[in-house]
């Protein structure tokens, strides 16, 4: 299983993939054939979309959870329902100084 560093890697198209034949699981949609993962000789590369909650569990174990360990794991989150913050989080821009 490739686990991807945060930031813009494999959205982006950068030429950072994972190892060929590899398994990717993650919440982007640009997963199409050949971009994250390229075929092995032995295996075709994976490419695959997970919910926030799979893909971090995934990440925690190493592996696909089984359905009772997803449940569990997602016992009280209510994963159908989001609100944006009720204030507004933007800072005020920094004036910058020329040097």
């Amino acid at each position: 299983m490739y686990l991807e560093r945060p930031g813009c890697n494999l959205c982006m198209g950068n030429q950072e993939k994972a190892s060929a034949g590899d398994t990717v699981l993650a919440t982007s949609t640009r997963l199409f054939q050949g971009r994250v993962v390229e075929d092995s000789a032995e295996k075709k590369g994976e490419s695959l979309l997970g919910s926030t909650p799979m893909v971090v569990l995934s990440s925690m174990l190493g592996r696909f959870p089984t359905m009772v360990e997803y449940k569990e794991a997602v016992d009280g989150i209510n994963l159908t329902s989001f609100a944006p913050p009720s204030e507004d989080l933007a800072r005020p821009a920094i004036p910058l100084k020329a040097v």
